[in-house]
């Protein structure tokens, strides 16, 4: 029983106003006018005698079996010194013995029957809240995964295209290189088209990196799959990013309450992973703020995975972006190449894991990672090799 429905059937919620109200007094008013009124009045004896039934009804809706027995042995009890017993202070109830007798009998039945019902009613009520619940949980799973397939299926055709396309643009820009390089050599140091020649060294050279950016997206490593100390993973990396922190005037918090956790993963590729997402919260705040990192369990999708949060008080992300922040070439930062968080979603993809994002009630994103704990079922977990 929740703690709603359990609350309203305690020991506790008997002496509560409601039940005053609802049972108590009602039950002390009609045995009031049981005494005070005369034997020449069967005919009021008779509804006085029926009106007990309504707190007891009540007390077994408001309060379950216990209410409502409590109800019918409380109104058994003030009624039968009226009913039979010598006080001659107080009128008596004129009706016949077999009569009150039956009466004092269906007062405990009626209250072991409502409050039955009653239970039973809220148990159902209950279950079917639960039901509801998980059916939500369901759906917000089921929303999820389906998310993360049509992300999936993006990454896999754009990742084909751009394999293509660099391949295409691989071999030009190796001659270009080579070109500029003999040019290089011919020209003087002292000479004013020196400086173009560097400057076009520099453009290719980029332009080369970027170029492999794209065919790591298209082609990433396969995943080796073992068991990672989230501890081990962290620790270094918080390490590792708080001097750029440091000079954001950014404070970057962990919380070591779930560092014992476990999970299944490529430890080289997960560092990567939260890295990117750990310096784009620091990046999303220039004017300093506070990071903070937390690892838990949790459950989805019917697995035991690990939880780990990245949370920033930056700006967060913009409604129109969430649906494709995890797209190739979509960015918030200038001048990014928009493959970051699209190479993490593939990564975490490969893991058999989730990754989203979420705004704060304050302010700010949080980019929620999760991957399969150790133990856990590790059949989603998909190796994903070059091509």
């Amino acid at each position: 029983m929740s703690e709603a429905g359990g609350e309203s059937r305690s020991w506790k919620a008997l002496a509560s106003p409601r039940a005053w109200l609802l049972v108590w007094i009602p039950i002390l008013l009609i045995t009031a006018a049981h005494y005070g009124t005369g034997p020449n009045l069967a005919w009021a004896h008779d509804v006085l005698r029926r009106l007990y039934y309504i707190p007891i009804v009540l007390g077994a809706f408001a309060f379950g079996l216990r209410g409502a027995m409590i109800a019918s042995i409380l109104t058994s009890l003030l009624y039968m010194p009226h009913a039979f017993g010598g006080l001659h202070h107080y009128h008596h109830d004129p009706g016949a013995s077999v009569e009150k007798l039956l009466e004092l009998l269906l007062y405990n039945v009626i209250a072991g029957i409502t409050g039955t019902l009653a239970d039973r009613e809220v148990r159902l009520r209950l279950e079917q809240q639960r039901v509801a619940r998980q059916l939500e949980e369901s759906l917000e799973e089921l929303k999820a995964m389906e998310e993360q397939l049509v992300r999936a299926g993006k990454l896999r055709a754009l990742g084909e295209l751009t394999a293509g396309l660099a391949h295409e643009i691989k071999n030009p820009l190796a001659s270009l290189k080579g070109a500029a390089e003999i040019l290089s050599d011919e020209i003087r140091p002292d000479s004013p088209r020196r400086k173009m020649i560097d400057i076009l060294n520099k453009e290719l050279d980029r332009l080369a990196a970027l170029l492999e950016r794209f065919l790591s997206f298209a082609r990433p490593k396969s995943v080796s799959i073992t068991d990672v100390r989230i501890e081990e993973v962290i620790e270094p990396l918080v390490a590792l990013v708080e001097p750029q922190a440091r000079k954001q005037q950014v404070h970057v918090t962990w919380d070591r309450s779930g560092s014992d956790l476990t999970v299944r993963g490529d430890k080289e590729q997960l560092t990567a992973v939260l890295m990117n997402v750990l310096l784009n919260a620091v990046q999303a705040m220039p004017d300093g703020g506070e990071v903070t990192l937390r690892a838990e369990p949790c459950t989805r999708a019917k697995r035991e995975m690990c939880l780990i949060r990245i949370a920033d008080r930056g700006p967060g992300v913009p409604e129109e972006m969430k649906d494709k922040i995890f797209d190739p070439f979509v960015t918030t930062k200038e001048g990014g190449s928009g493959l970051g968080l699209a190479i993490a979603a593939r990564v975490i993809d490969a893991h058999g894991g989730f990754i989203e994002v979420k705004d704060r009630e304050e302010s700010g994103a949080e980019f929620r990672i999760l991957l399969p704990l150790k133990g856990a079922d590790t059949r989603d977990v998909r190796p994903s090799h070059g091509s």
